[in-house]
């Protein structure tokens, strides 16, 4: 008797290791990669936020109702369940639609024209302000004299 549930029980563990090798086999970066629909759609709407809607004015895809946004933020979860990075799909849109699908464009020469050009032209107005405010400033004070 006791030899029989030595041998059922060297059967369960040979068994049980055998399973678990074979379940170890299984590569890292598959086991990682597997995606619930939850962390899909949390991938999808993080990449939509970051996304300028083409159809909106200063409105992301996320926000965004159009019909245009709707079918951009399918595509990107599509692309997703078919196991892109979200770099590849911000690219692919910017391929797609032009630096202009950023919600905040990279820094180029133009970008930087546009954000620093009104601070330049803040300052050159101030200098002459104050340029014109120093030549007046003299005849003031020959006048009380």
């Amino acid at each position: 008797m006791m030899s029989r549930i030595n041998m059922l029980l060297l059967l369960v563990i040979a068994l049980t290791n055998l399973l678990g090798a074979t379940q170890a086999r299984v590569p890292a970066e598959e086991a990682t990669s597997w995606n619930t629909p939850a962390q899909l759609k949390r991938q999808a709407i993080a990449i939509a936020a970051v996304l300028r809607c083409p159809m909106a004015t200063n409105q992301s895809l996320q926000d965004s109702q159009s019909p245009i946004a709707n079918e951009l933020k399918a595509e990107i979860y599509l692309q997703l369940e078919q196991g892109k990075t979200p770099d590849e799909i911000i690219d692919f849109m910017v391929a797609r639609y032009g630096e202009r699908i950023r919600y905040m464009p990279n820094l180029s020469i133009g970008t930087a024209l546009l954000f620093f050009a009104p601070l330049g032209l803040l300052g050159v107005v101030i200098l002459w302000y104050l340029r014109q405010v120093r030549r007046r400033a003299p005849i003031h004070s020959l006048q009380e004299q």
